[in-house]
């Protein structure tokens, strides 16, 4: 039996809020606001510099860089926001904490399981504050724009910026 029932009539599930993120674009009020959540997590990352959590590493190829912002596209960026932030809606505020939490935890069980994206630094308390303040920008993204796309594209380029110029 077909359903006769409209689309906006399905119960929210988290599965329905996943698919409406996916192929919802933010639009320009969630696009500014995904640009200065942006700013912040990069002001947080010029305050690392500064005290010494990030050490200047650049990566010296142009080819790794290329290659780096390809793949941070998949794995982190679209892979980790659809796990930790793709399924949430509005005014579920535990399952935003939850959410965030499960998130920066995520990073140092990586590293301590020997994953093949862990990363020393992920055991640095200091280094799960900066993933935190990330963590937080895509979630407040991803809230208020509906859309999955504010927080993946944050999520990538944070993480190309961080690589790219503070790899070892």
């Amino acid at each position: 039996m077909i359903s006769d029932r409209r689309p906006d009539s399905l119960p929210d599930t988290p599965l329905r809020r996943l698919t409406s993120g996916l192929t919802r674009l933010p639009d320009l009020q969630g696009a500014l606001e995904a640009l200065i959540l942006f700013l912040v997590v990069v002001a947080a990352g010029v305050w690392a510099v500064s005290a010494g959590v990030l050490q200047r590493h650049p990566m010296s190829s142009p080819r790794d860089i290329i290659v780096l912002s390809v793949s941070a596209f998949i794995v982190p960026a679209l892979g980790e926001e659809v796990v930790f932030r793709g399924w949430l809606g509005k005014g579920a505020p535990l399952a935003m904490i939850g959410s965030l939490f499960a998130y920066v935890a995520w990073h140092p069980l990586q590293t301590v399981a020997g994953l093949p994206f862990g990363r020393p630094e992920f055991l640095d308390a200091r280094y799960l504050g900066l993933i935190a303040v990330l963590g937080l920008a895509c979630t407040i993204s991803r809230i208020r724009s509906g859309s999955i796309w504010p927080a993946v594209i944050i999520h990538w380029g944070i993480v190309v910026v961080w690589k790219a110029a503070y790899a070892g």
